[in-house]
């Protein structure tokens, strides 16, 4: 049987690459933000063009072919070794109430800061209080179903069920927003689309899981936000460097346009030699 006649699913290769099997759709995602670089929704930029059947994405960090596997795990010397919690409960969940029975849920362990939940004039705590409010509902409600990790979640009515966004069984690649610029997130899966690790221990199914690509997760394969600080301070270092580099162009720039007085004296004097010799040749001709 070939891999694409197989039900999908993601299985861990130890110390290596996430091999996906059968029909996985694998799109590009980013997200789109305010002014303020907040986080507001994701934009599909369509399907990456990828082999059928199986395919295999980093999860070192290291590719140069990016999200693909080009086997720099093999000298990068990658430690995958998986720390996730397989079967929950997924660490510490907070609860946050707002009226008629609303609930939102925070699993504090699989947060990989996203930063959906928190805008310049609100948070997702102070809005699911105030979820009385269609429009404030609707609102926590878009943030916590933009959680690609499925760290939040909300019920409607005390002691239901947890309400899921309905997400099509596929991976996306996806890119976050910094003040400094675009980085790469972590490998977006959804649909419940079955995981298994290296050792052959399955994942509870979950509707949003982010799973690690910068490789320094401490709950590897899930990622747990480290690629953030990792590519921002990246960033920030080439910012710096290039105002540096800017600013003694500037000076450069400066200092080829400044007149130095020396030098424009010795030019006075080559003028004025140049002048009386001229006089000279024309007075001894007449």
């Amino acid at each position: 049987m070939s891999d694409s006649e197989i039900s999908p699913k993601i299985k861990i290769i130890k110390d290596g690459p996430y091999r996906v099997i059968g029909d996985l759709p694998l799109r590009k995602k980013h997200q789109h933000c305010s002014a303020y670089g907040e986080p507001l929704e994701w934009i599909d930029e369509g399907e990456v063009e990828h082999q059928e059947g199986s395919y295999l994405l980093c999860r070192c960090g290291k590719s140069k072919n990016m999200p693909f596997c080009d086997q720099s795990h093999v000298n990068s010397g990658f430690n995958g070794d998986e720390t996730a919690i397989t079967d929950g409960p997924f660490g510490r969940d907070l609860n946050y109430y707002g009226p008629r029975g609303f609930m939102v849920t925070k699993h504090t362990r699989i947060c990989m800061n996203s930063g959906f939940c928190v805008q310049k004039d609100t948070d997702f705590v102070e809005l699911t209080e105030k979820s009385g409010d269609p429009e404030k509902k609707a609102r926590v409600i878009k943030m916590i179903e933009d959680c690609p990790s499925g760290s939040l979640t909300y019920k409607v009515e005390q002691g239901g069920a947890d309400v899921e966004p309905d997400l099509p069984m596929e991976i996306a690649d996806t890119y976050e927003c910094t003040q400094y610029g675009q980085i790469r997130g972590p490998i977006w899966v959804t649909g419940y689309v079955p995981i298994e690790r290296a050792d052959g221990e399955a994942f509870i199914p979950r509707n949003r899981v982010t799973l690690c690509t910068c490789g320094f997760s401490r709950i590897k394969p899930l990622c747990d936000g480290t690629h953030r600080p990792l590519q921002e301070n990246a960033l920030r270092r080439q910012a710096r460097e290039m105002r540096l580099a800017q600013e003694l162009q500037t000076e450069d720039d400066s200092s080829i346009y400044s007149l130095d007085p020396k030098k424009e004296n010795l030019t006075d004097q080559i003028s004025s030699a140049l002048k009386r010799l001229k006089d000279s040749f024309h007075k001894d001709k007449d």
